[in-house]
């Protein structure tokens, strides 16, 4: 029997009073436990879209399996409580999204899944968006140096409807049409970025995006 925080399964044959979804939650499971045995530093990365805030808890059962995964993070912006400045607490860069590195087979794509709080894998098992390892490490450099933070300054002015490219993260190099304004020089913007087709809305900050 396996164990993971926030998981629980078991070989399909020891339980077979399960409900068909528990099975094939249980058999996805023990499909990444395997997968994560032929990972190595040169397979491919992807991005999984997660339930937003629970970046960190689905980070924690991936590392709990095995497989590698990085949520870069910075530091929020400042809160002012009773005339006290109060430091920003670290959150991810990118909400709902984990990146994750994985065999790039359909079938364990699609395994993913079966952990709490996945959504899937952005782009789909099939036709997967892939993250380079060059992007990967910039990104992380990038959000580790501050680049990233809500109260770094940012020169440009993003009005709804503007057409953007996106300069870093799993979206890199990505056109993206501006959802909300934003001119207070720091923070976030939210925008709509075309991936194979579908629009996928992501909240990301204005130091990741550019004006086309």
């Amino acid at each position: 029997m396996m164990q993971h925080r926030g998981l629980n399964g078991v070989a399909i044959a020891v339980h077979s009073g399960m409900s068909f979804e528990e099975r094939e939650r249980a058999a996805r499971l023990e499909l990444l436990e395997s997968a994560a045995r032929i990972i190595h530093a040169d397979s491919p990365w992807f991005a999984l879209r997660v339930m937003t805030g629970r970046e960190g808890f689905v980070q924690g059962n991936l590392s709990d399996l095995g497989i590698t995964s990085l949520v870069p993070r910075r530091k929020g912006p400042v809160m002012r409580r009773r005339g006290r400045l109060i430091e920003g607490v670290l959150q991810p860069v990118i909400y709902g999204y984990v990146l994750v590195q994985s065999d790039p087979c359909a079938e364990v794509l699609v395994a993913f899944k079966g952990l709490d709080e996945v959504i899937g894998i952005l782009g789909g098992a099939e036709k997967p968006m892939r993250v380079t390892a060059q992007e990967i490490s910039r990104f992380k450099a990038m959000a580790e140096a501050g680049a990233y933070d809500w109260e770094a300054p940012s020169a440009l002015v993003v009005r709804a409807g503007d057409r953007l490219k996106v300069t870093g993260g799993p979206f890199d190099g990505f056109e993206a049409e501006a959802a909300t304004s934003s001119c207070k020089g720091k923070g976030d913007v939210v925008v709509s970025v075309n991936v194979f087709g579908r629009e996928t809305p992501v909240t990301m900050p204005l130091a990741m995006l550019e004006k086309l």
